[in-house]
């Protein structure tokens, strides 16, 4: 009940301060630049105000971590999905139960232009690295608390250079303490996607999204506003929504270095996606129903796409993709079937990782794995099965292999 009400009180604050106060967006791209430069060590060097032991030692193991990742998964992982996509795929990308996994979503879909990840985390407050660049606090106790914060999330972006799904619960641990000097993980993790990719961020805004799925830019009266409300409970357990001003970003990014390169956006959208959250909350849905077309991704989902309380998710993804990837916690062969989708699959299967549940479904999924796998997956790609078998889920319009441009 507390939570609901701070919840419903933030809300109100920044509604009533977005009425009474200057339209514009708040633009938090100097923020965002910084947080990419020192905690993604992309872009220009760190400034000579932060310590620089701790962010040589931070950069050079971030360095390595993502050299590993490039040649152990994307050397693999991009000619294999430049492959699968011959035929090409909208430019519009949804990733459900996604965690801002900006890295594998780049890795599959290269060519979109618009990217969306859904969570129940949020990206967390960028506001303190603006301080940390300029080496504006004149606390020293503060200032020597740096080489502590790159440790505590070089450690957290390090484990997600090597897992094959992204474990969003250890990287929010910090994201939504607004206002804690905590360098925010999920945010952290989407710059480092970046910057492995070869990107750079050129524009960032925070929003929050109306009853009828537009987004509302949060201006400076909405970051006042919420800042006079106090900082959001931390996150409770991790079946639960992430609370704060600070969950929703867009993010705009080209290839690094190139002022000519073509703009690519990415939205990462804190929400519940059960029924009855998207019942009393719309507006998550609303939103994506106005993208159209789609490509769709999901990995390590917690088999939620397999669970009646999930229908509204997976009805939109059915009604609107044209292809997913997953593993097997995409959508079940029953309801891909009906909706006029075929599925391949690589690898192996022989059970769900964790679950035991929905034994009908894991029968399926058997049988679809026994009768018709393509071979072995050369890249881990999400969960692996309850033997610990690595596999891939493709499911795709029934029109696949027609020319490109009828294919979407």
């Amino acid at each position: 009940m507390q939570l609901r009400l701070t919840r419903l009180l933030l809300l109100l604050a920044i509604a009533t301060a977005a009425a009474c106060g200057a339209d514009a967006a708040r633009d938090f791209t100097p923020e965002v630049i910084a947080l990419y430069r020192i905690a993604a060590c992309g872009g220009d060097a760190a400034p000579a105000e932060l310590d620089a032991q701790a962010e040589e030692e931070h950069c050079k193991e971030l360095d390595e971590a993502i050299e590993r990742w490039q040649d152990e998964f994307l050397a693999k992982a991009g000619p294999w999905f430049a492959d699968l996509f011959e035929n090409g795929y909208p430019t519009t990308v949804v990733y459900p139960f996604g965690g801002g996994d900006l890295l594998s979503l780049l890795a599959v879909y290269p060519d979109a232009t618009e990217y969306t990840t859904l969570s129940l985390e949020g990206m967390g407050d960028p506001r303190p690295m603006l301080d940390l660049e300029r080496g504006d606090s004149k606390d020293a106790e503060k200032a020597g608390e740096v080489p502590k914060k790159l440790a505590d999330v070089r450690g957290v972006l390090l484990e997600q250079l090597k897992m094959p799904w992204n474990t969003t619960t250890q990287l929010a641990s910090e994201s939504g303490k607004s206002g804690s000097g905590a360098l925010p993980g999920v945010l952290a993790m989407t710059l480092v996607a970046l910057e492995a990719h070869g990107y750079e961020p050129v524009l960032a805004r925070f929003f929050t999204i109306s009853a009828d799925g537009t987004l509302h830019y949060l201006t400076q009266a909405d970051v006042d506003a919420a800042d006079t409300a106090g900082p959001p409970p931390g996150k409770r357990g991790e079946t639960a929504l992430q609370v704060g001003a600070f969950n929703n970003v867009e993010i705009a990014f080209r290839k690094r270095g190139d002022g000519k390169a073509p703009l690519k956006t990415f939205r990462h959208i804190a929400a519940d996606l059960s029924d009855g959250a998207l019942e009393k909350d719309p507006s998550t849905l609303a939103h994506l129903e106005k993208k159209g077309q789609i490509a769709a991704m999901t990995k390590a989902a917690s088999y939620l796409l397999w669970f009646q309380q999930f229908t509204k998710i997976r009805d939109y993804l059915l009604a609107h993709m044209t292809l997913m990837v997953s593993d097997d916690t995409g959508i079940p062969p029953r309801y891909a079937r009906a909706a006029g989708f075929a599925q391949e699959v690589w690898g192996k299967f022989e059970g769900a990782y964790f679950i035991d549940r929905h034994v009908f479904i894991q029968e399926e999924l058997k049988q679809l794995w026994k009768s018709s796998s393509k071979g072995e997956l050369a890249f881990p790609f999400g969960y692996p099965d309850s033997a610990g078998n690595g596999h891939l889920l493709f499911t795709y319009k029934e029109m696949r292999g027609v020319a490109p441009e009828k294919f979407y």
